[in-house]
């Protein structure tokens, strides 16, 4: 009887052995041919880099598009310390959420990979409601220094979207 059960018991184990490692090796031969075929999809759909007057999509339905950036001479007297320059950013955002949208930190702007800080003119916080647009917001940053300028553009009071798309800027 317990040569039956033993005999019993070692065939349930190579049975269920057999179908565990077919399993596997079906899985892990199909998954890298869909991961190849998704990220290529991605790469496709996902563009990072916009220039100036480029619609600027995110994953949410939030789009952004910058108009225009130049240097201006406007200052705010009270920030603290005063750049060499300013650069005023102006940019449309169209809320394509269902939920009411803050504007304030969407964007950061970096010169030679250094982060520039921001400079108090213009929009500085604004909620737009659902389905709603918002037109020539205005974003500045104090610029110290020379190099290439990337604008990172983001959705900056969303902590569930970290998407960055990039805008470089060629301004003298």
């Amino acid at each position: 009887m317990k040569k039956i059960a033993l005999f019993g018991v070692t065939l349930l184990a190579s049975f269920a052995l057999i179908a565990c490692s077919q399993n596997n090796s079906t899985s892990s031969d199909s998954s890298p041919e869909k991961t190849e075929q998704a990220s290529s999809e991605q790469k496709a759909e996902n563009k990072n880099t916009y220039k100036v007057g480029e619609e600027i999509p995110f994953d949410n339905g939030v789009k952004i598009t910058i108009k225009s950036a130049e240097w201006t001479d406007e200052r705010n007297e009270f920030d603290e310390p005063q750049p060499e320059r300013v650069l005023k950013v102006t940019y449309d955002l169209v809320n394509g959420t269902d939920k009411d949208y803050t504007v304030g930190s969407d964007m950061e702007l970096y010169v030679d990979g250094k982060k520039m800080e921001t400079h108090s003119i213009g929009t500085i916080l604004d909620t737009i409601s659902a389905g709603r647009t918002l037109e020539n917001a205005v974003q500045a940053f104090g610029v110290n220094g020379t190099g290439k300028m990337e604008l990172e553009v983001k959705q900056g009071f969303s902590f569930d979207n970290n998407e960055k798309k990039i805008v470089e800027l060629d301004l003298k």
